[in-house]
């Protein structure tokens, strides 16, 4: 039996929607796949052309996520399901 996700993909990309929708799904998510203490200090902008730009509360903070770019953009893959997204721009 197919899983209810795998029914919604399918629609998805039957209708020629499946990119936008993963796009939102980052959108909607960001605060689970980052955690509460970075959410709380940024705020998703947008995701366009594998870039997710993300508001940063001040420069100390845009410092440090510098580190976590790579670790943030693989946890938002894995959570989407595809290899959608290739860069952070902190701004």
């Amino acid at each position: 039996m197919e899983n209810i996700s795998s029914i919604f993909n399918r629609i998805f990309v039957s209708a020629g929607i499946e990119k936008p929708v993963r796009n939102y799904k980052t959108f909607v998510r960001w605060p689970d796949v980052v955690g509460d203490k970075i959410a709380s200090v940024t705020e998703f902008l947008r995701f366009s052309n594998g870039k997710v730009f993300v508001k940063v509360k001040n420069d100390s903070w845009r410092n440090e996520l510098v580190f976590y770019k790579q670790e943030i953009i693989d946890k938002i893959n894995r959570d989407i399901g595809s290899k959608e997204v290739n860069e952070i721009v902190l701004l």
